[in-house]
């Protein structure tokens, strides 16, 4: 099935925008008359029917809508810090969205090495995978901002709130985490709420990794392997898509 996506929907009309209505009519060839499937970005997906695909905007009546597909009982934000490489945070962004993460916060750490990020780029990434993946919410993407800013500002958080990192310290097992502490818990009618934080290529300071116990944070670890930030980050989110899935 291929996906579209609008944000300009009012009643039973709906209408692509310049790019993705070109990427349907010109690129596919769809024409009026032709039946085509999109989703709003917030958890709708719809069916409906071209009824003008002249010039740079495709019109569609709708026919069909489901306003809440493919929810899950989890919510997830993750706060991962950009990769010196770029490309290793934008595959970690596409590979997230396919699995299922709802909101993401671009930090910069001590010992971050990339200080800056573009977040024009990054939400073409999000929609795409979104698309790609038959998704029918796209994760929302937060400002960049310093990890010691977002931790403090995480106390209103409603959920169980991780940071990993490779420190001294004692460190809880994720796996561990999930089908111990929560596996007597879970209730697929119940919604949880996870806020996961992944450092730099240097990992989180001494500094950060207290501040963060200190709000609320309990430290994890990923087993025994040393993992890039990006490699990190895609393990604790399919460690909770897999949790999360039913059985």
């Amino acid at each position: 099935m291929e996906l579209f996506f609008s944000n300009n929907i009012s009643g039973s009309e709906a209408i692509l925008d310049p790019e993705e209505s070109k990427h349907c009519v010109k690129v596919l060839r769809h024409k009026r008359g032709d039946e085509i499937s999109f989703i709003d970005g917030k958890g709708g997906i719809y069916k409906g029917e071209i009824t003008d695909s002249a010039g740079n905007t495709c019109k569609i009546t709708i026919k069909e809508s489901i306003l809440n597909y493919m929810t899950r009982n989890y919510f997830l934000h993750m706060a991962v810090a950009p990769t010196k490489n770029l490309e290793r945070y934008e595959w970690f962004m596409e590979k997230a969205t396919e699995l299922g993460m709802d909101e993401l916060t671009p930090i910069i750490g001590d010992h971050s090495e990339r200080k800056v990020f573009k977040p024009e780029r990054g939400e073409r990434i999000l929609l795409s995978a979104t698309k790609q993946s038959l998704k029918a919410q796209i994760p929302v993407l937060n400002p960049i901002t310093t990890a010691k800013k977002f931790i403090m500002d995480s106390d209103g958080f409603k959920g169980l709130k991780l940071i990993a990192h490779c420190n001294e310290g004692s460190r809880t097992d994720l796996v561990r985490l999930l089908e111990s502490n929560l596996k007597e818990e879970k209730d697929e009618k119940k919604d949880y709420r996870f806020l996961i934080l992944i450092g730099p290529e240097g990992d989180f300071s001494t500094d950060e990794v207290d501040l963060a116990v200190s709000h609320g944070f309990l430290p994890i670890t990923l087993g025994e392997s040393r993992l890039r930030t990006e490699t990190a980050a895609l393990t604790t989110v399919a460690a909770i898509y897999f949790w999360g899935s039913p059985r």
